[in-house]
């Protein structure tokens, strides 16, 4: 049955060079979908999966957004496989992001049964099948359970989420833990957003092609008591990835997928409905925005600038963070911690012992609150920092605060500890580190977010150390198993980059 199948594609993968229809139609299942009854011994097979990536508004919306949408088949091939008519899928809530009235989640199912005429009975997943979690930063999910599925279902589903993520869109993954026969994304990119598509894990796709579309909008807004209305042109390039024949993946973070990432953002100056329509995306750009909570963000005014956002080089980003005052300048805040140093090293000790007992201070005294973290909630407020330049007793938001609670995230405990570091002179740099279980850093695209946290580097007597003050499973020059060496990036003011590079200690 494989090979009858791999032929079919084969056939398929010729018609779809000709032509750039969808490449499923809803509720049409074909005569090799219904004639499936066993693939390489999986429990489940996934038939179709079609993405698509695109900017449009919401139904009766305001608001210019990334919508995602999916349509997917699966065929159930015995027992075990019961468990793929469950699924979880996470949405971005508008409602928690205070964009009222917009679309949040769009799902519709169904559970397609051959009867013993052969003729085929679908039932439509009624919505009180579909269970929706509270928001986590604005992620809900929403759990769902298709009925009367047994051995030789074939489930299927369109879901349509908007979202916010215009720097960093969802990646595309074209494997899964069983076969995957037919997997296709498109991404439809108006003119003003150029972006970055990244094709990881994979030699060559069998189909990689692009195009020119045409899309005009007519949006209508409120001004006042007014309504208007304006010809937005929405125009620009669509990028098409298709794969066949997938087997099963065991490590997901092995699977061939597809990353996003926008290279470059423009607006059109001086038009007012541009600007009301593409502003809730416009503001994330805002170095802060994911800081920020959701009425906070609300406050954010459109970015002043014709280009709104470029991705920076891996030494642009290095620099960018050495100027953050929520990381490289977090190392010099305003702290007074040498009564702190007195007391846990002496001028007997040398480097290396000094940096011992600062760690194990560090890691006596402060709980990892067990969050990863990149930066430190040191921002200042500029009155007390006035007031502390006039000799007043005043107490900064700094990683001295930090300290003082005993408990902080790991970038922040790892940011108290290199403070201490080069208080007591010993040559210290943070490293952005990643975990085996993260997905892998895509050096392609320089951007901060792929990492997972910060720990310390340091230089004593000419060897070079990592060392990790948060993880429990850490200890002195040996920080825990989990974080994979090649994927560690040194931000300092020279020679910064991967530490495979620089042979350092583990």
């Amino acid at each position: 049955m494989k090979t009858f199948f791999a032929f079919t594609m084969l056939i398929m993968m010729h018609l779809y060079l000709l032509a750039q229809d969808a490449p499923l139609t809803w509720k049409k299942l074909t005569k090799e979908e219904i004639e499936l009854t066993s693939y390489d011994n999986a429990p489940a097979v996934v038939t179709y999966e079609y993405g698509q990536m695109y900017f449009d508004t919401n139904p009766n919306g305001e608001n210019l957004f990334i919508i995602n949408k999916k349509h997917v088949r699966i065929k159930i091939l015995n027992e075990e496989g019961l468990k793929y008519a469950k699924l979880k899928i996470p949405y971005h809530n508008m409602n928690c992001e205070r964009y009222q009235g917009e679309l949040s989640f769009s799902f519709k199912g169904y559970t397609h049964n051959v009867t013993e005429t052969g003729e085929i009975n679908s039932i439509r997943l009624k919505n009180k099948y579909i269970k929706h979690s509270d928001s986590t930063d604005c992620i809900s999910i929403a759990e769902i359970e298709f009925k009367d599925v047994k051995a030789g279902s074939i489930i299927e589903y369109m879901v349509t989420t908007p979202s916010l993520q215009l720097i960093n869109p969802n990646s595309w993954e074209f494997q899964k833990d069983i076969p995957v026969l037919h997997s296709e994304f498109r991404a439809r990119t108006p003119k003003y957003f150029k972006y970055i598509f990244s094709v990881k894990n994979i030699e060559e796709l069998p189909i990689e092609d692009s195009t020119f579309y045409d899309k005009i909008l007519n949006y209508r807004f409120k001004y006042g008591n007014r309504t208007y209305s304006s010809i937005i042109d929405l125009s620009g390039k669509e990028y098409r990835f298709v794969n066949y024949n997938m087997p099963i993946l065991t490590d997901l973070n092995k699977a061939e997928r597809i990353n996003i990432h926008l290279k470059q953002a423009v607006t059109e100056p001086a038009d007012y409905a541009w600007q009301k329509l593409t502003k809730a995306l416009m503001i994330t750009t805002w170095d802060d925005y994911d800081r920020r909570t959701p009425s906070q963000r609300k406050m954010l005014t459109y970015p002043p600038s014709y280009f709104i956002y470029y991705l920076p080089t891996w030494g642009e980003l290095n620099e960018n963070l050495l100027k953050d005052d929520k990381f490289g300048l977090a190392l010099i805040k305003f702290w007074d911690c040498d009564s702190i140093l007195q007391s846990i090293t002496d001028n007997s000790q040398n480097e290396k012992e000094k940096a011992e007992a600062i760690y194990n201070f560090v890691k006596k005294n402060m709980k990892w609150n067990e969050q990863y973290d990149l930066y430190a909630d040191v921002s200042d407020n500029v009155f007390k920092t006035l007031y502390s330049k006039a000799g007043a007793r005043v107490k900064l938001n700094n990683v001295g605060n930090i300290f003082e609670k005993g408990e902080g995230t790991s970038s922040e405990i790892n940011f108290i500890f290199m403070h201490l570091l080069k208080k007591a002179k010993i040559e210290t740099h943070p490293i952005l580190v990643n975990t085996y279980k993260n997905n892998p850093v895509d050096k392609n695209i320089p951007q901060v977010k792929q990492f997972v946290t910060v720990i310390a580097y340091v230089e004593i007597d000419n060897e070079k150390i990592l060392l990790d003050a948060a993880d429990p499973e850490s200890s002195f020059i040996k920080p825990a198993n989990k974080y994979d060496p090649d994927q560690m990036f040194i931000i300092r003011k020279l020679d910064y980059g991967w530490i495979n590079e620089f042979g350092l200690k583990r």
